[in-house]
């Protein structure tokens, strides 16, 4: 276990993890909207376009279950590794090779090399944080991913909408895999214990943390909602185009600024508490919204602490993983957390999309506020139970 690691091994191991994961959404910031730019610019249909992006969306759903069992034989440093490599593969062809089919196959690669580099990353930097400071260390690996998916439309702006942006983000994977190669690659925190009984599958975990489980799957159907159609739903207001883009920039800062301040607060209160809280604060701030669109910089302030505190329910959650689960369980609690992600995503819009054809534009928010109002009932009833058996 992490505990054999040496203090100064255990730290380079898990700052090797973070800054890898921060490159890889930085890369991941790049792919998703440039792929779009680049296949509308070759006259490609929106419907075609979306299906070339499920391709690298649907690996989720079978690549998670087999993470657990990897991680288990070959331990999270190689299989990262591994993951960092056929990712950087994927980028650097799909840039060498920009042509729609080529990209079907390549976005399959690369979704299902991102299902294993996240799973398996959100283990190991849980399986090598301490419990005192855990919150604290998630805290920060959750601004470091945000900052990464907010610097890659960044990228693009600075450098231009060609294939040049993939072939950057391509070095980036290789950058990442060379620092993940210098951490420990013979400790394995997943063995299989021997003797231990087979498990029934991820499913069986939920029933041991639902709340910590499942709410990857309400932030990722939310926060796909609110990246697909906040720029319409703001048009309604007379917002343009270049303030929408702005306020979602200044959504993006949130989600940065407020993970560590969060990631102390789990580490010092209550966390199911604060799980309760931090979703009660976010359906605050979606139902106040719609109340701010006519005046930009209350709403940039009200979308600041809307995202900021809904990404603080994916670092509690985290934090919760790693106090619940250790070994083959923690991998397989991680891969179940990349699945509910997946699966988020896939509902999310749709559903929002419906939810403003039915009450235009505020079917947006009303339907976000339904899904987070939905979430709120799991860590309520795990904190009464919880207090209950004090």
């Amino acid at each position: 276990m992490a505990g054999r690691l040496s203090a100064g091994s255990q730290t380079h191991s898990l700052l090797a993890a973070i800054a890898a994961m921060s490159m890889v959404n930085l890369t991941m910031g790049i792919t998703f909207p440039l792929t779009g730019i680049i296949l509308a610019r070759q006259g490609v249909e929106p419907g075609m376009i979306g299906l070339n992006a499920a391709a690298q969306a649907l690996p989720v759903f079978f690549i998670s279950p087999l993470t657990p069992r990897l991680l288990g034989d070959f331990g999270p440093a190689r299989v990262m590794l591994f993951a960092l490599l056929l990712t950087a593969a994927a980028v650097l062809f799909m840039g060498l090779f920009p042509d729609l089919w080529a990209w079907f196959p390549l976005r399959f690669i690369l979704g299902s090399a991102g299902t294993l580099l996240w799973a398996t990353s959100e283990a190991w930097i849980n399986a090598l944080a301490t419990e005192e400071k855990r919150g604290r260390i998630l805290g920060y690996y959750s601004a470091a991913a945000a900052f990464g998916f907010a610097l890659g439309p960044t990228i693009i702006v600075v450098i231009g909408t060609t294939v040049v942006p993939l072939l950057v983000g391509a070095g980036l994977m290789f950058m990442a895999a060379a620092l993940v190669a210098t951490a420990d690659r013979e400790e394995n925190h997943f063995e299989h214990e021997i003797g231990a009984p087979k498990k029934a599958g991820l499913w069986h975990l939920v029933w041991i943390a639902p709340a910590a489980l499942l709410v990857n799957f309400f932030y990722a159907a939310a926060g796909e909602s609110f990246t697909t159609f906040f720029a319409i739903y703001a048009a309604h207001f007379g917002v343009m185009e270049q303030k929408s883009l702005t306020l979602l920039t200044i959504a993006a800062i949130g989600a940065i600024l407020i993970q560590p301040l969060i990631g102390r607060l789990a580490d010092r209160y209550d966390r199911l508490m604060l799980l309760v809280l931090l979703t009660g604060a976010v359906i605050t701030c979606n139902i106040l919204l719609p109340f701010t669109m006519h005046h930009v910089a209350l709403a940039g302030l009200v979308i600041f602490l809307e995202v900021g505190l809904a990404s603080g329910l994916f670092t509690v959650g985290m934090v919760l993983v790693g106090e619940r689960f250790k070994g083959q369980d923690l991998a397989a609690a991680s891969a179940f957390t990349t699945l509910m992600w997946g699966f988020g995503a896939f509902v999310g819009a749709p559903l929002s999309g419906l939810a403003m054809q039915l009450w235009t534009p505020h079917g947006l928010f009303a339907s976000i506020v339904l899904i987070y109002g939905v979430y709120a009932i799991f860590p309520l009833r795990a904190w009464f139970a919880e207090r209950a058996v004090r």
